[in-house]
């Protein structure tokens, strides 16, 4: 499997597009139009939404990421003060829970996701914490509490398509109101076309007053989004 990680660490696009015929099949499960499989070979474990890659982790270095979008955002990481509390949205195999913990041990970490499959498959399959912080819920109904949070990570996308709440004005208010003064919002967009992207950002300008840092993944349709509140 070292065969499909580039020289730069990262998994490379013929294992992207063969991942679903790859290892083996530990887990998988169907309901309605939605099927999740888990599979590995001997260094790397990694999650399928009908049979799109979501996340794939090294099994003995689960910190590392090896997607280039994950690269990208750690890249803008490094530059800002360290996080208290982040709240992620989008829990997939849960790497960027693993490399929040390994480079900040100190930060509390509550990743979310709709879809109680995704949560049963990274505590069985993913997870090495005890108790971790992982709750199965809709993004709306983590953003209405009265939690503030230093980060938000944003990453809700199962297959290409967005999430037709992504294009609305009253979920940006909600991210807003839940960062805290000096609080940073990330979110990984994926855009079949560059008006995506244009309304995403007219998006951001009208509720954070600002134009977001937009960071283009090189041969992927990851966008890399990031603004201040």
């Amino acid at each position: 499997m070292h065969n499909f990680v580039t020289a730069r660490g990262t998994i490379a696009n013929q294992f992207v597009q063969q991942s679903h015929q790859l290892g083996h099949l530990l887990y998988w499960h169907k309901h309605g139009n939605v099927s999740i499989q888990v599979r590995q070979d001997k260094t790397l474990r990694w999650l399928l939404i009908n049979d799109t890659l979501q996340s794939v982790v090294e099994k003995d270095h689960p910190e590392q990421l090896l997607f280039p979008h994950l690269q990208t955002l750690a890249a803008i990481w490094r530059d800002l003060p360290t996080p208290n509390k982040v709240l992620e949205l989008g829990l997939g195999g849960g790497a960027i829970r693993d490399y929040l913990h390994a480079i900040y041990p100190e930060c509390n970490v509550l990743s979310i996701d709709n879809n109680p499959d995704i949560v049963h498959c990274y505590k069985k399959y993913f997870s090495g914490e005890q108790g971790c912080s992982v709750a199965c819920m809709d993004a709306d109904t983590a953003l209405s509490g009265s939690q503030r949070y230093d980060w938000i990570i944003l990453d809700l996308f199962s297959e290409m398509d967005a999430p037709m709440f992504l294009f609305q004005h009253p979920f940006y208010q909600l991210l807003r109101a839940a960062l805290n003064h000096d609080g940073w919002l990330f979110i990984n967009f994926l855009a079949e076309h560059p008006s995506q992207r244009q309304r995403l950002e007219h998006l951001l300008i009208t509720n954070f007053g600002k134009k977001p840092r937009i960071e283009t993944v090189a041969d992927y349709a990851n966008h890399i989004i990031a603004i201040k509140r």
